[in-house]
């Protein structure tokens, strides 16, 4: 097996939200390491009142890295884009997003209150897709960027008791291939992951899964892919990469032939079950229109 020389961002702007702890905090200590200058972006208070967001990155300048702090509340469209405009202006440039803020509401979907909804879609969906539009245009601007999502299995599974948590996310997975196309023919790269760590926000779902062993579950497993995703090697574009415990595999949509009917009829569904959820002969459609392949139109 060849290894290749060590992915560094020497000189590179990197945003990260929710980067005062867990996934986000370690993402940003990997990227530090390697070079780049760091927007620690987190709107949350340690118990003594004092921002995790200037913790980290105090934690960094003593480790000898650039970074500054950003108390932005990504679930305000007003403040997303003040915090990119604090990147370019505290560094000059973005080149580097990582959307990673977070929250969550367990509940029956029954027993869900638009207020419920609204607060883990603003956060997730909303923030994500506001960093988005207030990043790509410097990045368009210099023709080069790089952005990682965090998005979720559950978004593409689905999970019991989720909703709020399970909408936003599948909505990101559906914004990343659409910021993706609307990028191709450039050197942006827009990406997401699904990941499985063992974090404070995560705690609570794995306390009511005890047979997942969490020993191996940490967040240092999943910061390399966010790495790779990040440099300028990378050669992925929209894609949805599952990462958990030293595991990285594509998450992706697919379609397959099915059944095909000149006239088709109700009972002929319910007859051909089988046939219609069959995936053999699938293909993996990298926009809508290729699924067109698939139609007899002529």
């Amino acid at each position: 097996m060849t290894t290749s020389s060590q992915h560094r961002f020497d000189g590179q702007v990197a945003v990260v939200t929710g980067a005062g702890a867990g996934l986000g905090r370690q993402h940003a200590l990997e990227l530090a390491r390697r070079g780049a200058k760091l927007v620690i972006n987190d709107v949350a208070k340690a118990a003594d009142g004092s921002w995790v967001a200037e913790r980290t990155a105090s934690e960094l300048r003593a480790l000898g890295g650039e970074a500054v702090a950003d108390m932005a509340d990504v679930s305000d469209e007003e403040a997303v884009g003040a915090l990119i405009e604090h990147a370019v202006q505290a560094f000059g440039a973005i080149d580097i997003l990582i959307n990673n803020a977070g929250n969550a509401i367990t509940a029956p979907l029954w027993k869900l209150s638009t207020s419920d909804m609204k607060a883990v879609l603003d956060v997730h969906l909303w923030g994500t897709f506001w960093s988005m539009r207030a990043a790509l245009p410097h990045m368009r601007q210099r023709g080069y960027g790089r952005i990682v999502n965090t998005a979720s299995a559950l978004g593409a599974f689905g999970a019991p008791h989720s909703a709020p948590y399970v909408a936003a996310k599948a909505g990101i997975i559906g914004l990343t291939r659409v910021a993706a196309l609307d990028t191709a023919g450039t050197d942006i790269r827009v990406n997401s992951i699904a990941p499985i760590a063992y974090t404070a926000l995560a705690k609570d779902f794995f306390d009511h899964h005890p047979s997942v062993n969490v020993e191996k579950l940490s967040t240092a497993t999943v910061s390399p892919v966010v790495l790779y995703l990040s440099h300028e090697s990378c050669e992925l574009n929209g894609e949805l990469l599952s990462v958990a415990a030293g595991r990285v595999a594509r998450i992706c949509t697919i379609t397959a032939p099915g059944l095909y009917s000149e006239h088709l009829t109700s009972e002929q569904v319910a007859d051909n079950l089988a046939t219609i959820m069959d995936p053999a002969g699938y293909i993996v459609p990298s926009k809508s229109m290729d699924q067109y392949k698939l139609l007899k139109l002529n």
